[in-house]
């Protein structure tokens, strides 16, 4: 009896090791659309992907089609550009919030301008009457050194060394004038593309309420701020709102203005929130809501959905806040 039990603890040992070290084998089809049986996974199996199967033949694991190197740079390259899009798309937002907590109007961006360019140009005329004063020092200093050589007398060390420094002076002058006339078209380019963007932010605007009246026809969610403390916190509920509701991402976030990206397809919502000045000292937030331009999107918008999403922002700010 214990002969038999020690053969039968000994073949099952067998058909487990048999078992776990069973060889497997790779299928696949090559480019020619043959079928090919190997032992080994090799490279061209990996870009065309393969089977694992047993010895007799039955189908353990499908290993689909490997990326080709071109394949994975181009992918490594979509996502990096996807990054930069990002990153550029926050500098945006960035810089429009900026822009517009900066300037109230386009005017304010022309005086603003202006000053700074006539600050420049007020600098560069002092370093111009500098610079005819070191001709000046230069021209005497020339003379005084002629009168010692027409005497026949070496040319006093101080006085060449004084010299030497003049037109050192003068060149940096030069130099400093340079800077400062490239510094003016700096300065001027830089602000004619803050008026540009202004602008487009101002059209924007426009756009948005025209969307809007056209879309709805209703008028747009006012709510009246009681101090500014109330308005503060009601300002960081629209933002929260925009982010929750709107079906794109928010493009501009300052003090005053919150406007998501504007929708595209039928069913896309573009939110904004303006904070306004009211009677007194009060204030007031305008929300207000833009679907596409499309049959679609005006039907959305004239539909329960966006009469629901208006009214449960000032729900939703009296739910928070109290």
């Amino acid at each position: 009896m214990k002969r038999f039990f020690h053969s039968f603890f000994i073949t099952i040992i067998l058909l487990c090791s048999h078992s776990i070290f069973a060889k497997q084998f790779y299928r696949f089809k090559n480019n020619e659309g043959n079928v090919i049986v190997k032992d080994q996974v090799s490279n061209e199996m990996i870009a065309n992907g393969y089977d694992v199967i047993s010895e007799t033949g039955q189908l353990i694991e499908q290993v689909p089609p490997g990326k080709t190197l071109a394949e994975t740079e181009k992918e490594r390259l979509k996502e990096l550009e996807k990054k930069q899009e990002e990153l550029a798309l926050r500098r945006r937002i960035r810089d429009d919030a900026e822009l517009l907590r900066q300037f109230s109007s386009i005017g304010d961006i022309i005086r603003n301008r202006d000053a700074q360019l006539l600050a420049l140009e007020q600098r560069i005329k002092i370093q111009a009457s500098k610079s005819d004063l070191l001709k000046l020092q230069l021209e005497d200093q020339q003379r005084q050194a002629a009168t010692h050589e027409r005497l026949s007398q070496p040319i006093p060390k101080l006085l060449t060394e004084d010299m030497k420094t003049t037109r050192a002076q003068i060149k940096d002058n030069v130099i400093n004038s340079e800077l400062l006339e490239k510094e003016k078209v700096t300065v001027a380019d830089r602000y004619e593309k803050d008026i540009i963007r202004y602008k487009e932010l101002e059209s924007l605007r426009k756009t948005i309420k025209k969307q809007d009246s056209r879309n709805d026809g209703s008028k747009a969610v006012t709510y009246d701020c009681p101090n500014r403390n109330i308005c503060n916190k009601a300002w960081q509920v629209a933002q929260i709102y925009a982010k929750d509701n709107a079906s794109g991402q928010i493009e501009i976030i300052t003090n005053a203005l919150i406007v998501t990206s504007r929708p595209e397809e039928d069913l896309d919502l573009g939110l904004s929130f303006s904070r306004l000045p009211s009677k007194g000292n009060e204030e007031q937030i305008v929300f207000e809501v833009t679907c596409s331009d499309t049959e679609k999107g005006a039907a959305l918008c004239r539909g329960d959905i966006v009469k629901n999403l208006r009214a449960n922002f000032l729900k939703t700010v009296k739910r928070r806040i109290d």
